[in-house]
């Protein structure tokens, strides 16, 4: 059996049985298993005990709509510790994904539930379909509703005393709007939004599932001026930006890769979402984590910003012609196997037009 070497993976015979009990001793029965289903998808999983495991994936199966069919199994035992046992999975389902597998897991892969379309349970009555490509980015069709909090509510209100909140509201009513799927309909279950949270010096948080994406910081928060802060992305092509944008890897359990843009205020931070491309990179790290499911994060969800951001109204837009240095951002920043640094290849554009509104078009 493998424990710290590499797994050696035998097919079991599972076609036109509900069991597998006889095929493995107590001691075998333990470690990483590959199902093959006749729709082309895969699914990676871990157990202690296959044999009890696959019959209530089977059962599991059966009940779906539509009804899914394993076609092949794989499985490879495994004696090493827990720890152990979660890293074979996640390097089994890293495997399978880098040979262009299309994985049916929601958890520890880049595309969680595969590469369709797929309807997520908020867990308030409803699905939600999340597909991958913002194009295809669903409307609400569910009016937002809440229970009334005194403490959320006094901690909306301190943001909204900021001098920034019009600028900010804004700007955060557009992330909203382009890079999450049906946000009335999923607002509060799949993505959340802090406001004045007590984590140090923060005056606003977008999280989706359970992974912040979009994060504002106060004025000299870390000795830095602002308001300043961060987006999390994941682009699948280069990606040309601004060059006096300041790049970071970042890495959360359920987002493992991904790329930090560092905004110095909140002009650098519209600018920035001006360019469609950043908007795609925002919902793809956006859509990967809302596939996994609804958000542990619930409790820290503020109505009352969801709210303000729900019904903003933006301004209209202005084509603004600037003279920007631009650079690229390599899609392999964020590959640790490749250990890429930020290398900003410069181009000048002069000159370049972005449409930009309301503090950020002056």
């Amino acid at each position: 059996m493998m424990t710290k070497s590499k797994l050696r993976f035998k097919e079991l015979d599972i076609e036109g049985r509900a069991s597998i009990s006889t095929d493995l001793t107590d001691e075998e029965a333990r470690g990483i298993y590959v199902y093959e289903f006749t729709d082309g998808t895969y699914y990676v999983g871990k157990s202690n005990d296959v044999r009890s495991r696959h019959v209530q994936h089977l059962h599991e199966y059966r009940h779906m709509d539509p009804q899914l069919f394993p076609k092949k199994m794989l499985w490879a035992p495994f004696s090493g510790t827990d720890q152990e046992l979660d890293f074979a999975e996640t390097q089994t389902i890293a495997k399978y994904e880098s040979d262009g597998k299309d994985l049916r897991n929601k958890m520890k892969t880049g595309r969680p539930g595969g590469s369709l379309e797929v309807i997520v349970d908020t867990g308030e009555g409803w699905g939600v379909p999340i597909p991958w490509d913002r194009e295809r980015l669903p409307k609400s069709t569910r009016t937002f509703t809440y229970d009334e909090d005194v403490d959320k509510l006094k901690q909306f209100k301190k943001l909204q005393a900021l001098p920034e909140y019009d600028q900010l509201l804004e700007i955060l009513a557009w992330y909203v709007q382009e890079t999450i799927p049906a946000p009335a309909d999923t607002a509060g279950s799949l993505w959340i939004a802090s406001a004045m949270p007590s984590t140090y010096g923060r005056i606003c948080c977008i999280t989706c599932q359970n992974a912040e994406t979009f994060v504002v910081f106060e004025d000299g928060a870390f000795d830095k001026p602002g308001p300043w802060g961060f987006i999390n992305i994941k682009p699948e092509e280069d990606l040309m930006v601004p060059d006096w944008c300041d790049v970071e890897l970042g890495y959360y359990e359920n987002l493992r890769t991904c790329i930090r843009f560092m905004f110095n205020n909140l002009n650098e931070m519209a600018f920035v979402l001006s360019i469609s491309k950043m908007l795609d990179c925002c919902y793809r790290v956006n859509s990967e984590l809302m596939r996994k499911g609804a958000s542990m994060m619930r409790r820290y969800n503020n109505p009352y910003l969801v709210e303000a951001i729900l019904n903003c109204t933006l301004p209209p837009y202005k084509a603004v012609e600037r003279d920007v240095t631009m650079a690229i951002v390599s899609k392999d920043i964020a590959d640790p196997s490749k250990q890429l640094e930020y290398v900003g290849i410069e181009h000048t554009v002069a000159p370049s037009t972005f449409y930009l509104f309301g503090e950020a078009a002056k």
